[in-house]
């Protein structure tokens, strides 16, 4: 696979989802050389050093997405930075991202209660310091969820590129940009999550029924809740009682 340092594109459009044919049919036609990149929310077409974004997802949520895309910057540049303070960061020791207690798989009777992070790697990558105040105040609305995720999931992935050449869809790809070890501080962020669950699946004890990414699962006892409650607490974390 080819990579290229520098981004594809500097200039970025937003065109209807119907232009997307007609605009690889003028390719075509054209013989024209440029890039197509399918991802979670938008298809890309790089042509004549343009970026033409299509939408993928429902209407509300290609807005929603549109609407946050500054956070893809900033976070890449607050990542940088960190990076740069702490070149020598370690990855913490790695968790599941699921674990249940083993002498409960076959179910529990008893009353349950659950505990959920609040925007979990966003408030994490914050208070790590991986992403500032501003960005992280920026990121709350709750519309932009899976944008502010799909940031920092993304931060240091390069971006992988179908080419076309002769006006024709190939099966040749470039890698564009990407710094692995900014992609690290992704790893960091979750780990550090999954840390955090197995923290408290220990402070439990026996009481511990489960935990799943961002929220852990439990024997709805006073004692119990207030452990969780005080852990989440030291550590600087936003939750909210579900059950």
């Amino acid at each position: 696979m080819k990579t290229r340092k520098n981004e594809l594109s500097t200039q970025y459009t937003y065109c209807q989802k119907a232009f997307e044919p007609v605009l690889l049919k003028k390719m075509k036609s054209e013989g024209a050389t440029g890039y197509y990149k399918k991802g979670i929310f938008v298809t890309q077409i790089v042509w004549d050093g343009m970026s033409f974004m299509f939408p993928i997802k429902a209407k509300k949520k290609y807005a929603d997405f549109k609407k946050g895309i500054y956070l893809f910057g900033m976070v890449r540049k607050d990542a940088k930075a960190f990076l740069a303070n702490n070149p020598k960061f370690k990855l913490p020791k790695k968790n599941p991202s699921i674990y249940y207690n083993p002498d409960y798989t076959e179910g529990y009777d008893g009353a349950i209660t659950a505990t959920d992070l609040n925007h979990a790697y966003w408030r994490i990558a914050f208070n790590l310091g991986i992403i500032s105040e501003r960005t992280y105040t920026h990121g709350l609305d709750d519309s932009l969820k899976a944008t502010r995720l799909a940031a920092l999931s993304t931060m240091g992935a390069s971006k992988k590129y179908y080419m076309i050449k002769n006006g024709n869809l190939t099966d040749e790809m470039i890698a564009v940009g990407g710094d692995e070890r900014i992609a690290d501080l992704y790893i960091l962020i979750r780990h550090t999550c999954f840390n955090y669950m197995m923290d408290i699946r220990k402070i439990l004890g026996d009481g511990f029924l489960a935990y799943k990414t961002d929220c852990v699962y439990y024997a709805a006892t006073p004692k119990n809740k207030r452990v969780v409650k005080d852990y989440m607490g030291k550590k600087g974390l936003l939750y909210k009682q579900l059950v």
